[in-house]
């Protein structure tokens, strides 16, 4: 099962990612998280469905994770200052990899995952 997520990080940027979820019937402790390049976004690959549903058939769950540097502009509201901004790669700033890695990170440990897998695709695995 396909669920969206909105995570927020450190600054208060809201990132978007879906995760898929085993349908076993105890959850999985492992999840993988994938992150998409530059300027890449989940919503124009469709291929993720197939990886996601793969792993789950594994036991694994997956979350395929937007960055701020994820498609052109996104317009957002940061839930720290409550000020409207807009990030993508139009703005790519590479130092906020770290914040939102963190944050999808930070949302797995509090989900419960005991292992957690990192992967990327193109300059997401930067």
């Amino acid at each position: 099962m396909m669920f969206q997520l909105n995570v927020p990080t450190k600054r208060g940027v809201v990132l978007n990612g879906v995760l898929f979820r085993s349908q076993k019937e105890r959850r999985s402790d492992t999840v993988m998280i994938a992150i998409t390049g530059i300027h890449g976004n989940f919503y124009s690959n469709p291929f993720y469905y197939n990886i996601g549903d793969t792993l789950n058939s594994g036991d694994i769950d997956f979350i395929y994770a937007q960055t701020n540097n994820a498609f052109s502009e996104i317009p957002t509201v940061n839930v720290r200052t409550g000020r409207k901004e807009t990030i993508g790669s139009w703005n790519e700033r590479f130092s906020y990899t770290d914040d939102d890695l963190d944050a999808y990170l930070t949302f797995a440990q509090k989900e419960g995952y005991k292992h957690i897998i990192l992967g990327g695709h193109s300059l997401g695995a930067n």
